[in-house]
């Protein structure tokens, strides 16, 4: 794992669509379920309560930790939540005068190694109608009204803003990246932000309309400005000679981040003494944390799959001694202009 070697032989992940009749589809490409990196978990569960349901994937290796989002967007969904794992039902619908039964299983875990809530959603399909819940009683099947059993009917708000009762909010993306496999910056683009090879260091993006970096930045620069065993240094996007290094640095992040990111100030990235980057911020600064990982990353570095779990934890990207494609980097270097940066990530 280390070494980057894959036992499956670095094969795409698979999806399987079920056709009936005993068939399935490969639709892992129209999905955008057949990535490269090395698959761990798969979690189904109607993350934004708005009647789909969503994926959250866990990979070993490439960004860790992927969400994609239903869009289907059902007019009303079915919510079945016994309040305890193992309980179902089967509900009868009908659409254009012909019925059908689906089975509704609450389970303690959902794919691969995922644990999951006790709830289950079922979207309905316009115009289709709940009859109600199919029981057998005594040898017999019967029909026991929507009311009468403990699934309900959740109409779409027309905000997606307001989840339904009972879902899981949306949190924020979290403000601290740590990277599992850190990434060497260019010497040249270090050199002009004064780092000193043989010391960590601190870069700021600061943002003179951010409020942020008015009310909460300045403490915690001054506080890195008196730790001796950092340098620091400070770029402004309202400043016109900090723009390339304005730039330089938002590229990396997005690089970091992914292409879906949204970058926020200030930004910050902690550079280890032999000039790699270790820890991304975005939208935060505290020194308190700072100062800890400058002691546990970047002075005395956590090796391998440790890197996420130590207090306080991380949300890390990019397995620890995984090769990093970085191609797509210097491409996006090269078009802004950044010609030896990009250079440096071609050889």
């Amino acid at each position: 794992m280390e070494s980057g070697v894959s036992w499956s032989g670095h094969e795409r992940n698979v999806a399987w669509l079920q056709a009936g009749s005993g068939a399935f589809i490969d639709a892992s490409s129209i999905c955008g379920l057949d990535q490269a990196d090395d698959g761990r978990v798969a979690l189904r569960c109607d993350w934004d309560g708005d009647g789909d349901l969503d994926l959250w994937l866990r990979f070993r290796s490439g960004p860790t930790l992927r969400f994609l989002e239903n869009h289907s967007d059902p007019e009303r969904h079915l919510v079945f939540e016994p309040g305890r794992p193992g309980a179902s039902m089967v509900v009868e619908t009908t659409l254009a005068g012909i019925s059908g039964q689906t089975l509704l299983q609450t389970r303690s875990a959902d794919g691969y190694l995922a644990g999951v809530r006790p709830r289950v959603t079922l979207a309905l399909r316009p115009g289709e109608q709940v009859l109600g819940e199919v029981v057998q009683v005594e040898g017999e099947r019967r029909v026991r009204s929507l009311e009468e059993s403990r699934a309900r009917v959740v109409e779409r708000s027309p905000s997606r803003a307001s989840l339904a009762e009972g879902a899981l909010p949306i949190a924020p993306l979290p403000g601290r990246v740590v990277l599992r496999t850190p990434l060497p910056l260019p010497a040249e683009r270090l050199e002009s932000l004064g780092f000193e090879p043989g010391r960590p260091h601190v870069v700021v993006v600061e943002d003179p309309e951010c409020a942020v970096c008015r009310e909460v930045l300045p403490a915690a620069l001054s506080a890195i400005g008196q730790d001796v065993r950092l340098g620091l240094s400070r770029v402004n996007t309202g400043n016109q000679e900090d723009r390339a290094a304005v730039q330089w640095a938002s590229i990396t992040a997005a690089h970091i981040l992914g292409p879906a990111a949204e970058l926020d100030t200030p930004l910050s990235l902690l550079v280890d003494p032999a000039g790699r980057l270790q820890v991304l911020r975005v939208g935060t600064l505290g020194y308190g944390r700072l100062s800890q990982d400058v002691e546990r990353l970047a002075l005395k570095p956590i090796q391998g799959a440790f890197r996420s779990t130590f207090d306080p934890p991380g949300a890390s990207r990019w397995f620890h001694g995984m090769p990093r494609i970085r191609v797509k980097l210097a491409q996006d270097l090269r078009a802004a202009g950044f010609v030896p940066e990009a250079d440096f990530y071609s050889k």
